[in-house]
């Protein structure tokens, strides 16, 4: 017997708890490792905060888990969500990706309001450093391409921040930031 959760968010959506499909148990954390990253000057972190403050968004972070079986996604009404697919903010390659409502709460605030070009953004994470990248491009996916998410762990370190829009928030709207430095939180 199929099971299906369904929840009104705050929002308003319909909202299908994708581990519910079919009586499929939750994946349980060991299947959904962040990657590792380490080396001679390396830092890396899982993200646990998130400000734009050009755009007064503040927001805590949590994991984020992608389910290819039905394309979805967990979601928060009120935090941004650290894809766990993806690498942990760092210096040295790859991408971080954040996603979140395009809600008030969360990111509706540069979904509605595209910040400019240069606009920065800082992902703080559990081992206390703040990593600050530089906006250098937005566009919109439609919400069946996932070829978003090839290739996650190459090319140089950057921050995906995905937010959905539209009347009918038909779209995803993509916030590519690149990485700028590094510091230490004292």
């Amino acid at each position: 017997m199929v099971l299906y959760l369904l929840t009104i968010a705050t929002i308003g959506a319909l909202i299908i708890e994708p581990r519910l499909l079919n009586n499929a148990a939750p994946p349980s954390p060991s299947n959904y490792q962040t990657p590792a990253i380490s080396g001679k000057g390396i830092i890396s972190g899982k993200p646990i905060r998130i400000v734009i403050p050009g755009a007064s968004i503040d927001l805590s972070i949590n994991e984020g888990r992608y389910y290819p079986s039905s394309n979805s996604w967990t979601t928060s009404p009120v935090n941004a969500e650290f894809a766990t697919i993806s690498m942990p903010a760092n210096n040295h390659a790859g991408t971080t990706y954040i996603y979140g409502h395009g809600t008030d709460a969360v990111f509706g605030r540069i979904g509605e309001h595209t910040p400019p070009d240069g606009t920065l953004a800082r992902i703080y994470t559990d081992n206390n450093h703040v990593f600050t990248y530089r906006l250098k491009s937005v566009r919109n996916i439609k919400p069946e391409d996932t070829s978003i998410l090839d290739g996650l762990d190459k090319g140089s370190p950057q921050l995906l921040v995905q937010t959905c829009t539209g009347t009918f928030s038909e779209w995803r709207t993509i916030f590519d930031f690149t990485f700028e430095n590094v510091d230490k939180v004292t």
